[in-house]
């Protein structure tokens, strides 16, 4: 008899304890900001100028 009280009263608290039912997590986001790379247009854009004027320089030499 005392194992079937035991089972009821574990019963009745396990029914208790999940009444309310499943309730999502209240996680706040993590942000993750990324520091942005030094842009190497003006360099790109010097080699493109060097490199065009080269080949117009060859090009008009011969």
């Amino acid at each position: 008899m005392k194992n079937l009280a035991t089972a009821m009263a574990l019963t009745v608290a396990a029914t208790a304890a999940c009444a309310d039912g499943y309730a999502d997590p209240i996680v706040e986001p993590v942000v993750i900001r990324e520091a942005a790379a030094q842009s190497s247009a003006p360099s790109a854009t010097l080699v493109m100028v060097l490199a065009t004027l080269t080949v117009f320089g060859a090009a008009l030499s011969h």
